[in-house]
C-alpha cells in the first residue's frame, strides 16, 4: 500500500475510519479457516528469558491460529519442547506437534503444525555457510497425493547492510534457488523467514524472485510490493521489525521500519487452482500501518488491540507474518448406478450426484464426464464450488434389447482422485407379446365348451402366452378380464385373479353355469383379457387385448353314451383355417334327419348347409364362406353345428380373406 511520507499520528478522521472498519469487520460472518502458514522469528528462544516470554507468546499464538508455524532463532531441542508444551499446547495438550529438529552450528529453524489439519511428510536441511535452510514438507489432513503437499523453506539469512553481508545473502539465496530449481515445474512451495533484505533490488532477493533459464524454483511476492522497504513510510503497513524502540532482553530496537520477515510463494501457489494462496490474506500480524518508527504497542493498535500489541512487543523483536491457502477440491460421487430393467424405446435416466466435499475455503472442482457405450451424459466441462453438489442425468440407451454395463469416468482436478469410476448397469427388454398360442401370434380364438346336457359341462383351461419369451423380454401381466354376452353364464372358476406369463403361460380355468338353461340352445359370449408389460419395468405400456369367443350348446336331456357320441361326428375334411372352401365330414351311424348349420361366434345363424334325411355313413359337407343370401362372410371364427336327433357335434372354422 503506497502512502505519502508523514510523521506523527494519523489524523483523527483516518483513525476513526480504521476503527469503524475494524468494528464492522468483526460483525461480519467470518469464513471457515484456511490452511494458515506463519513464519516468526522468536528471538533466541529459549535463552535466559524464554520462560518469562511464554505467556506473551501464548497470547500471540492464540491470535495467530496457525496451522503451520515455522520459527527462526530456535536454540535447541529443549527449546522446541518448551515452546511446544508451554506455548502451543498450553491448556490443550496434543493440539500441535513438532517436526524433527536439527541443531546446527548457529540458531536454527523449527516446525510446528496443528495435528487436526496438517500431516507432516518430511524434512531436510540445506547447508549454507552460515545457517541451515530447513525444508519442511507438509500436507492438509485428508489428502494423500503429492500434488497436495506444500514445501516450506524456513531460513534466516545473513544480517547486515554491508556489501559483504549482501554477498553472503546472495550465496544463501543461490543455494536455495538451485535446490528449488531441481524440482519439477508446477510445485507448491514457499520461502518463509527472516530474509534480512532491505530492498527488492538486492541481488539475493532478485535471485529468488527473478526470471532465469530455469524457473522451476522461482517465487513471487504475494503483495507485489517492490521497492526500498527500509525506513520507508510508504511500506509502513508491511514492516515487521522492530516492534520495540527500547532495548531489553536482546534483539533489535528502532521501531517499525524494516520488512525483514516475508513469505514468498511459488507461481503454482497463485494460479487459482488446487492448493493456492488466498488473495489479500497476507498479513504482518499486529501491524496497523500507524506505527512507523515507533513501538507496536505505542498508543492505540487498530489491528490487534492493546493486549496482543503488548505481547508482540514483549515476546520478540519481529512480528509474525502469515498467509492463508485454500485446499484442493475433493470429489465425491456414487461408485455404482443400477438402471434396472426398461422397455425398448423408453426414456430411462438416473441422477449422478457429484459433490465438492473439500473443507472451505477450497478450490472449485473442475471435471468432465465420459460415459461408456450404451449410456450418455453431458460431458462438460463442469465446475462445482466448494460445498456444492449437482445432479447429472445419465441416460441408458434403450434402442434395442440387451444387457448394458460399463464404467463412467469422472476426470477432475481432485489431486487424490483424478479419475473417479462409476459402474453403470441396466437391461433393456422387448415388450411382452400376448398370444393365445405358444408358436404363433394369436390375439383372437374360440373356446368351445361342447354340447352337453345340464350338469355335464367341463371346466376347460385357457392358456395365455408371452410369445417368444426370453430373458430380454418383459414378463406379460394379464391384469383384468371382461365377459360380455352369454346371459352371464360364463366365468372363471373361483373368480378372476391377475396372472403373469413368462417362461410359463398364465392359465385360467373357466366354467359355464348350465343351471336353468334352455334345452337345445347355443350360448355364446366374448371374453376380453387385458394385458400389459410387467409394471415393475420402466417404460411399461398397455398391450393388445386378447379376445376369446366362448360357446356352449345345451342338449335336451342327458348326453348319449360315449360310444354313440363317437359314432356321430363332424370332422374336418380339409385345411382349417381356409380361404375358399371348407370341407367337413359328417358321419351318421343310422339313417336320420340331419341338420348342419354355420353360426358366427355371437350365435347368429349364417348358413344352413344340410337340412334333410341322410342315410347312414359319411357324407361330404362343404361351405364356400358365404351366407344364406350368397354374400361373402368376413374373416373370422365361425362354428359349424351338426345334429341328428339327440346327436350333436360342433367344429370351429376359421375363414381367412
Amino acid at each position: 500500500m503506497q502512502k505519502s511520507r508523514r510523521t506523527g499520528r494519523a489524523p483523527d478522521l483516518a483513525v476513526a475510519i480504521v476503527v469503524l472498519a475494524a468494528a464492522l469487520t468483526a460483525l461480519l460472518p467470518q469464513p471457515a479457516a484456511a490452511v494458515r502458514v506463519v513464519t516468526y522469528n522468536i528471538l533466541n528462544f529459549p535463552g535466559s528469558t524464554g520462560a518469562a516470554r511464554e505467556d506473551d507468546f501464548r497470547t500471540v499464538i492464540q491470535g495467530l491460529d496457525a496451522d503451520v508455524l515455522v520459527v527462526q532463532e530456535m536454540l535447541s531441542q529443549t527449546g522446541v519442547n518448551q515452546f511446544l508444551n508451554n506455548v502451543l499446547n498450553y491448556g490443550a495438550p496434543g493440539t500441535y506437534a513438532a517436526g524433527p529438529f536439527t541443531n546446527g552450528y548457529d540458531t536454527d529453524n523449527a516446525l510446528f503444525y496443528r495435528v487436526s489439519t496438517i500431516d507432516f511428510v518430511s524434512t531436510q536441511q540445506i547447508s549454507t555457510a552460515l545457517r541451515d535452510i530447513s525444508e519442511y514438507v507438509v500436507r492438509p489432513v485428508g489428502y494423500s497425493s503429492a500434488d497436495a503437499e506444500l514445501r516450506v523453506y524456513s531460513q534466516h539469512l545473513k544480517a547486515g547492510s554491508t556489501t559483504l553481508d549482501q554477498s553472503k545473502r546472495l550465496a544463501e539465496a543461490t543455494i536455495l534457488r538451485n535446490h528449488m530449481n531441481a524440482f519439477p515445474a508446477g510445485g507448491h512451495f514457499m520461502v518463509a523467514g527472516d530474509l534480512n533484505i532491505r530492498a527488492s533490488t538486492e541481488s539475493a532477493y532478485q535471485k529468488l524472485v527473478g526470471s532465469e533459464s530455469n524457473n522451476n524454483g522461482r517465487v513471487k511476492d504475494p503483495l507485489d510490493a517492490p521497492g526500498t522497504w527500509h525506513d520507508n513510510y510508504s511500506f509502513a503497513s508491511i514492516h515487521t521489525q522492530s516492534p520495540r524502540t527500547t532495548a531489553f532482553g536482546g534483539g533489535a530496537t528502532g521501531g517499525m521500519d524494516d520488512r525483514f520477515d516475508q513469505t514468498l510463494i511459488s507461481y503454482a501457489l497463485d494460479d487459482g487452482e488446487g492448493l493456492d494462496y488466498i488473495p489479500d490474506s497476507y498479513v504482518s500480524y499486529g501491524n496497523d500501518g500507524y506505527h512507523f518508527n515507533t513501538a507496536i504497542n505505542s498508543g492505540t493498535n487498530y489491528a490487534v488491540g492493546s493486549t496482543i500489541a503488548n505481547a508482540l512487543h514483549e515476546a520478540a523483536d519481529h512480528l509474525p507474518v502469515y498467509a492463508d491457502f485454500q485446499v484442493p477440491a475433493r470429489i465425491d460421487a456414487q461408485t455404482a448406478m443400477d438402471f434396472g430393467d426398461a422397455i425398448v424405446g423408453s426414456f430411462v435416466a438416473r441422477p449422478l450426484i457429484v459433490e465438492n466435499v473439500a473443507v472451505p475455503p477450497a478450490d472449485e472442482l473442475d471435471y468432465t464426464l465420459a460415459a461408456p457405450v450404451g449410456f450418455s451424459v453431458a460431458s462438460g466441462p463442469h465446475q462445482l464450488a466448494v460445498g456444492g453438489s449437482t445432479d447429472h442425468d445419465v441416460s441408458m440407451d434403450t434402442s434395442s434389447a440387451g444387457v448394458l454395463s460399463g464404467m463412467l469416468t469422472i476426470a477432475s482436478d481432485d489431486v487424490d482422485h483424478p479419475s473417479w469410476s462409476v459402474a453403470l448397469s441396466g437391461t433393456c427388454l422387448d415388450h411382452a407379446a400376448p398370444s393365445l398360442s405358444d408358436f404363433a401370434l394369436l390375439l383372437t380364438d374360440t373356446l368351445d365348451f361342447g354340447a352337453h346336457g345340464e350338469g355335464e359341462f367341463p371346466t376347460p383351461e385357457l392358456s395365455v402366452f408371452d410369445l417368444g419369451y426370453s430373458e430380454l423380454q418383459a414378463v406379460l401381466d394379464v391384469h383384468s378380464a371382461e365377459i360380455t354376452g352369454g346371459e352371464g353364464r360364463f366365468g372363471f372358476v373361483g373368480g378372476f385373479t391377475p396372472q403373469s406369463a413368462g417362461a410359463s403361460p398364465a392359465v385360467f380355468t373357466l366354467e359355464f353355469d348350465d343351471g336353468g338353461t334352455e334345452p337345445d340352445h347355443l350360448y355364446s359370449a366374448v371374453l376380453t383379457l387385458r394385458t400389459r408389460d410387467d409394471t415393475s419395468v420402466q417404460g411399461w405400456t398397455d398391450l393388445d387385448s386378447l379376445v376369446i369367443h366362448l360357446s356352449a350348446f345345451v342338449q335336451s336331456g342327458s348326453s348319449v353314451p360315449e360310444d354313440e357320441v363317437r359314432s356321430f361326428s363332424l370332422a374336418f375334411g380339409s385345411a382349417n383355417p381356409f380361404r375358399d372352401e371348407a370341407v367337413l365330414a359328417l358321419t351318421m351311424p343310422n339313417n336320420g334327419r340331419a341338420l348342419v348349420q354355420v353360426y358366427d361366434v355371437t350365435g347368429r345363424l349364417i348358413r344352413t348347409l344340410i337340412d334333410g334325411d341322410l342315410p347312414a355313413g359319411t357324407h361330404r359337407v362343404t361351405w364356400d364362406g358365404k351366407d344364406n343370401l350368397g354374400g361373402p362372410c368376413a374373416s373370422g371364427v365361425y362354428l359349424s353345428r351338426a345334429s341328428c336327433g339327440r346327436d350333436t357335434d360342433i367344429r370351429k372354422l376359421v375363414l381367412l380373406r
